[in-house]
């Protein structure tokens, strides 16, 4: 870790707000610009606060220029959702109070409504739907698209990762993130087909894409969309 001087927090306290310093075991320093804007900087462990100033004070203008076009982008690709909508498929669905609907969530993909006696509109029951509503869904697809395309794994798990859409372990465990029930059909197949590909070639190598694109011949496409969108998910 840093072995700061009262100086040094200061020194490293000064740095614009938007900004996280990730030290790690790594030999060099390294910046990320985030789809949202934000910063994070990762550095050797034993680097100084002096020195990480330094680094950030060298690529100032690299961050600021990748940062503005971030924020650029972020405005305008921004998903248009509603009050009273909420996002599902890719997709706006209005949400309709309904006390008749008390045992389950009703979805009518024809007028693009939810209904339901709860109001999904709150942050707690909405979530809750959402997890559960990911969970029918994905551990269905995920089925489909492997019976389809022959593959084969062990176990599927939702959860809510905060940097990655899907995993992939040795053993042929599947973890997929509840929030992709908000992304397009099109891009949640590609993150599952994408997953059970890995459980044949546990890398990023040419081999492995080019498998990729077998199932998903447009798979730039929804990575695309996943970066521009996925932080709205």
């Amino acid at each position: 870790m840093f072995k700061l001087s009262k100086r040094g927090e200061a020194v490293l306290d000064a740095l614009p707000s938007y900004i996280t310093v990730s030290p790690r075991k790594v030999k060099w320093a390294r910046i990320q610009v985030r789809p949202t804007g934000e910063v994070l900087m990762v550095v050797p462990q034993r680097l100084s606060a002096a020195k990480v100033v330094a680094f950030y004070q060298d690529k100032q203008h690299w961050i600021e220029d990748k940062r503005g076009q971030a924020l650029a982008r972020q405005q305008a690709s921004s998903l248009s959702v509603g009050d009273d909508e909420l996002l599902l498929f890719g997709e706006a669905f209005r949400f309709i109070l309904d006390s008749k609907q008390k045992r389950n969530v009703r979805v009518d993909h024809q007028q693009q409504s939810i209904y339901y006696a709860k109001n999904l509109l709150q942050n707690e029951p909405q979530q809750g739907w959402y997890r559960e509503f990911a969970k029918q869904y994905l551990s269905l697809r995920i089925v489909q698209l492997a019976e389809q395309h022959g593959f084969e794994f062990n176990r599927l798990f939702i959860r809510e990762q905060k940097t990655r859409w899907g995993s992939c372990s040795s053993r042929g465990n599947i973890s997929l993130n509840w929030k992709l029930i908000k992304a397009p059909v099109s891009v949640s197949d590609y993150v599952i087909l994408h997953e059970l590909v890995h459980t044949e070639i546990m890398n990023h190598s040419t081999a492995f894409w080019q498998r990729v694109e077998q199932f998903v011949p447009d798979y730039k496409e929804a990575k695309l969309w996943l970066r521009t969108h996925g932080w709205q998910l």
